[in-house]
């Protein structure tokens, strides 16, 4: 087998080619000519297989929990000299040499931008403030498979030393497989969905150590190797001149970096000039590095470093560059790699073959334990232990792009390769299949506790949270329509959400704790000045706790209910999706912001609000919101949802500055409201003497004759609440489930958000808690 493997690569050595290749063909005018002898044709077709392949895997596969790497890797295998490629008149036709020499130089460049964004993504400031988990984490998960894999290699000497293997072939698959990548790690915890979680926070503060850990020793052995090589002067020199470079990114480019920042206005778009340049520099780094003997990648990463993470400038070139380097020309890069490897050039009864395995899963192994007993020691449970350790030893794209370089250079061989390609498939769908089994971030959120307003103090600990200004406003009306006293007090925590763009890693900021905040976190400056004057004015009765949170908008609602379970609040007020202009029409539907909503219904650890504003509407001619006093009505129709809202609508009417009427819906037809009617007597009882309180009751027979009363109600007050009501089911909602538009507001709440209603009348839906166990 070996014998044809080396006469099949021969003569693809000895094929003729011509260079430059054609471009493109004259179609219909070419007299027949076939289209595969131009490259562009080629490698059109060439590009659209592989997605097509990709895809065909991809669509079954991702059910099994498998990643998309995955799947690139296999379109490779069956495509490439393994299976398909071992055919000559495909390989000519399809994949012909000097086509993949222009694919590959073009999917190359996709990885070198793939690089230089992930070096603006990285927020290197975290190196500043990491904490000892992740430093013991990061150390010890680079260290203990370098130690492991070397003495594995050293009582294995005479297996890898044969077969004309390069004497340091063994040493730099150690040093590969040691490493653990930063880029690798983001894409990780991104596709699980922990980004944002306590665990994804651990685990890419310890990748960064471990990642900028790993660049020094390989940037290291690359100048030994050329002092091996050539001479200790030549590598002397390579090693200035790379600190040279290091220091002039650090001290010019930062610098110039920063000086583009501050030159664009807030909100405004950064300028092509700049980015064109950047793009520039980035090439010419690259050149650079090449030209020290290093790879010609690590130019790029480190120039992405001295780019300011975030926006303005960080998150538009993540915006322009990342869709066309990450989505299109790094998935060609991933197959183009496991194209050319050939599974049958590994031997399995060869004794190299048995020691590369034996020092793969040594290494690997000494990997996971390095960070499983450590975290075991931390008295941190087994399940997210185990969860991290596989998360440090994951393997990616970066992982396999290194594979490639080695094997370019000689300094692995074929099977090498080839074994390490399959390590790194098997490595990323194992890895991303336990840790889905092992740590779920939703089961912290079931408590063993009654957090509703039901069941709480005098004291109303409350989290409200905010997407830009016009929530802060309507916010700050609720706030003050509450009417905190000195013996019902509230305690707001404020958490502004921002969305993660520019950065890998999202940040969370408690403003009481950490006073110098990173750059995003001056779009949070007026919403804690807001909040911080509405403090001042109401001194004693109101404390403010202000919180940032810089995450993808579909991980939001961890951040919001982890925070939630943390500052043991009550309930969660969140925004609705919608916002209306001034004459009544819709203005904006974020349609991202509702699934958030529903998202953190599903989660909260703690009742929650959803606040639908139309405070900005102009005031209607009806009598109730002609009166200076703040109108609020509580629907009421049973069930623990529409009990938590009556909790509320109480707090608000204590004071006695605002006027509450609480209407209830009572069925003709339903028997079953002895104990809502108990509820509505006690409270109705014990508020007899209370002139800022009324009660309206309607009897009615049906869900006709309910739409009909809500809408005839909107224009009397300012403020309607009413409970959610899920699974709740009355005769006086049946059959209005199936035209509701927006289920998570329930049926009465979809009516009052409804567009048809030309209404300034705000209005607040509540769900009381329902992970308490």
């Amino acid at each position: 087998m070996s014998n044809s493997n080396e006469s099949i690569s021969t003569q693809k050595v000895l094929q003729c080619v011509t260079f430059p290749p054609r471009g493109f063909s004259l179609g219909c005018f070419g007299k027949g000519a076939t289209p595969w002898i131009y490259s562009v044709p080629t490698i059109e077709s060439q590009i659209l297989i592989m997605y097509v392949v990709t895809q065909l895997f991809h669509i079954p596969l991702k059910r099994l929990g498998f990643p998309k790497l995955a799947s690139e890797i296999f379109a490779g295998l069956i495509l490439g000299s393994t299976l398909l490629g071992r055919y000559k008149r495909y390989q000519e036709t399809l994949f012909p040499l000097p086509s993949q020499s222009i694919l590959g130089a073009l999917s190359t460049f996709g990885y070198l931008l793939f690089l230089f964004l992930s070096g603006v993504k990285m927020d290197t400031s975290m190196t500043r403030k990491i904490g000892r988990r992740a430093l013991v984490i990061g150390v010890l998960n680079h260290i203990v498979p370098l130690v492991t894999g070397m003495i594995t290699i050293f009582a294995l000497s005479s297996s890898f030393f044969q077969e004309g293997v390069s004497p340091l072939s063994p040493h730099i698959e150690v040093i590969t497989i040691a490493r653990t990548s930063f880029p690798v790690i983001s894409f990780l915890l991104k596709d699980l969905g922990l980004l944002n979680s306590e665990l994804g926070r651990l685990a890419l503060s310890s990748a960064l150590i471990s990642d900028l850990f790993g660049l020094t020793i390989t940037a290291t052995g690359v100048l030994v190797v050329i002092g091996a090589r050539n001479t200790v002067e030549r590598a002397i020199e390579d090693a200035v001149l790379l600190i040279v470079f290091i220091i002039v990114v650090i001290c010019v480019i930062r610098p110039l970096m920063i000086w583009v920042v501050k030159r664009t206005p807030e909100g405004r778009p950064v300028k092509d000039l700049y980015i064109l340049l950047i793009v520039l520099a980035v090439l010419l780094s690259g050149i650079f590095s090449d030209w020290l003997e290093q790879t010609v990648l690590i130019g790029p990463l480190i120039f992405g470093l001295a780019v300011p993470e975030g926006p303005p400038l960080g998150s538009t070139l993540v915006d322009k560059l990342d869709p066309f380097a990450s989505g299109f020309l790094l998935p060609i890069f991933v197959s183009l790699m496991s194209l050319r490897t050939n599974i049958f050039a590994i031997n399995p009864s060869s004794s190299y073959t048995f020691a590369n395995i034996v020092l793969i899963c040594v290494a690997s192994i000494s990997k996971i334990l390095a960070c499983l007993l450590p975290m075991l020691y931390c008295k941190m449970p087994f399940n997210d232990a185990a969860a991290i350790s596989l998360i440090m030893s994951t393997r990616g794209v970066v992982d396999l792009a290194t594979y490639s370089f080695l094997r370019d250079t000689k300094i692995i061989n074929q099977a090498s390769f080839a074994f390490m390609v399959l390590a790194t498939v098997f490595t990323a769908i194992f890895v991303q299949i336990m840790v889905r089994w092992l740590y779920d971030p939703s089961r912290k959120y079931a408590g063993y506790q009654r957090r509703n307003l039901m069941n709480s103090n005098n004291k109303l600990p409350i989290l409200v949270c905010i997407h830009n200004q016009d929530n802060t406003a309507a916010i700050l009306r609720l706030l003050e329509k509450s009417n905190p006293t000195r013996d019902f007090p509230i305690v707001a925590n404020v958490l502004h959400l921002i969305e993660l763009r520019g950065r890998a890693s999202s940040v969370f900021i408690s403003h009481q704790v950490q006073t110098k905040a990173i750059s995003d976190v001056s779009y949070s400056e007026n919403v804690i000045l807001a909040f911080q004057g509405y403090e001042r004015n109401n001194y004693g009765v109101v404390t403010i706790q202000a919180f940032t949170a810089i995450s993808p908008r579909n991980l939001m609602h961890e951040d919001i209910c982890t925070l939630a379970l943390d500052v043991l609040a009550s309930i969660i007020i969140l925004p609705f999706h919608r916002k209306w202009a001034v004459d009544g029409s819709v203005e904006v539907e974020d349609h991202i912001l509702r699934s958030l909503n529903s998202s953190v219904l599903e989660r909260a650890p703690c009742s929650v609000g959803i606040l639908v504003d139309r405070g900005q509407l102009r005031r209607s001619n009806s009598v109730r919101s002609s009166e200076n006093v703040y109108s609020v009505a509580i629907l009421f129709l049973g069930g623990n949802d529409d009990e938590e809202a009556l909790t509320f609508a109480k707090r608000m009417a204590i004071s006695g500055t605002i006027s509450l009427t609480v209407i209830w819906l009572i069925s003709k037809q339903d028997t079953d409201q002895v104990i809502d009617l108990d509820i509505i007597g006690d409270w109705k009882h014990s508020r007899s003497g209370w002139e800022n309180v009324q009660y309206i009751e309607h009897h009615l027979n049906e869900a006709t004759e309910t739409a009909l009363l809500v809408r005839s109600l909107v224009d009397d007050y300012d403020l309607i609440i009413t409970g959610r009501r899920n699974n709740t089911h009355s005769p006086l909602t049946a059959g209005l489930e199936e035209w509701s538009e927006i289920p998570e507001l329930g049926v009465i709440g979809d009516m009052l958000a409804s567009k048809d209603l030309k209404t300034r009348a705000s209005v607040l839906v509540i769900q009381q808690q329902q992970t308490a166990l």
